[in-house]
């Protein structure tokens, strides 16, 4: 939980507001426990580049 809140104003200190709320749970899940997300919606972008998220798209 504490990191969803961390991830959340990091993001939002750099001028990225996430539009959905699921997005940052399944993300910040995924970045917790080093999962790499498949996805095709733009709104991980910001947490790939910015929050280390792994993508299973390589």
């Amino acid at each position: 939980m504490q990191y969803r809140r961390r991830a959340t104003i990091e993001l939002r200190e750099r001028g990225i507001t996430i539009r959905k709320t699921i997005d940052t749970l399944i993300a910040t899940r995924c970045i917790e426990s080093d999962y790499a997300l498949l996805y095709s919606d733009r709104d991980f972008d910001p947490f790939v580049a910015h929050l280390g998220l792994s993508t299973a798209m390589s």
